[in-house]
């Protein structure tokens, strides 16, 4: 199964995106830990997007698709900004950056995530997690 979405860079619509998705993925009987890892990764994407890809220009949407089958859940989220290294950003567990209110967002995308990959501009991110054991 899949399904995209096209969102407008509004914060304000994270939220109704991540209940249209959860809803998408009901069929598929997750258990609340999963939920909770998915919710929180695909929220994390949207808001990185939204503001650092598509600097909160409503008009400028984030293209999200969401496939799913027994094995796995796959989610792409695009902006149209310039992109990012992944490299040249901050390390959040280092004791300089513990205390900092931002920049855990893909440090906890990476831990929740089975796999994590970046198209080569580092404007599109594919986040996948198996549902197998």
């Amino acid at each position: 199964m899949r399904r995209e979405f096209q969102v407008p860079s509004d914060l304000s619509q994270i939220r109704k995106t991540s209940d249209s998705v959860m809803r998408f993925l009901k069929p598929l009987g997750l258990n609340e830990a999963v939920v909770f890892d998915i919710r929180l990764c695909l929220e994390e994407a949207l808001v990185n997007a939204m503001k650092y890809g598509n600097n909160l220009q409503s008009h400028i949407p984030v293209q999200l698709a969401v496939e799913y089958n027994r094995e796995r859940i796959s989610i792409a989220v695009q902006d149209h900004g310039s992109g990012f290294d992944l490299g040249e950003l901050a390390d959040c567990t280092h004791e300089d950056n513990l205390l900092k209110a931002h920049g855990r967002g893909v440090f906890l995308i990476h831990q929740l995530m089975d796999s994590v990959r970046y198209n080569e501009k580092g404007n599109g991110l594919l986040m996948v997690k198996s549902l197998r054991g």
